[in-house]
């Protein structure tokens, strides 16, 4: 009789996206993790519409509650443009007090999506752009770059390489990465 090999169960990472965009890096982070060895899935959920951080957050700890029930997290994180902060009345302190209690990582895209990828490219590694100023810059280093582009193309592009650059300047992404196992 033939036995039956078990194959090993994936650990699940949750990942609260403010859009597309975000949606994508989570999946292109599953990707290299696989290529590497790593038997992950990083549960990426789009918290559309964009905008309010404070709803994002709640939408994000609601989202993991719910998916708990089909099979724990042994990471989760939320990727967040820092540029929305400032505009709401506490300028952002409730909403980082809910993001601490709920122990989310929490990536802060500075300003936006293309200002955390823009720092995935030497050179750029600790810009700070202001809000809106980042998808030239971007485009420069990265000319075929559009808008909630797919997971294999970012994959086109980026490399393990890049992302080990921009963790450099973003401590949370270390701690998503370490999360992941990578």
């Amino acid at each position: 009789m033939r036995r039956r090999r078990a194959i090993p169960k994936r650990k699940r990472i949750f990942l609260g996206c403010e859009g597309e965009s975000e949606q994508a890096y989570g999946r292109f982070l599953n990707n290299l993790a696989e290529l590497s060895g790593v038997k992950v899935h990083v549960v990426t959920v789009n918290l559309q519409p964009a905008g309010d951080p404070h709803k994002l957050a709640i939408k994000a700890i609601d989202a993991r509650k719910r998916l708990e029930r089909e099979g724990g997290f042994v990471g989760a994180a939320l990727m967040l443009d820092i540029d929305r902060l400032e505009e709401l009345p506490d300028k952002g302190r409730r909403v980082r007090e809910i993001l601490i209690e709920s122990a989310l990582i929490t990536i802060w895209q500075v300003p936006d999506h293309e200002g955390f990828l823009l720092r995935h490219f030497r050179g750029y590694e600790d810009s700070i752009l202001p809000r809106g100023k980042s998808f030239d810059p971007l485009r420069a280093e990265w000319p075929t770059y559009h808008k909630n582009m797919a997971a294999m193309d970012l994959q086109r592009t980026l490399t393990i390489d890049h992302v080990r650059r921009a963790e450099k300047a973003c401590a949370e992404l270390t701690e998503l990465l370490k999360a992941i196992g990578m």
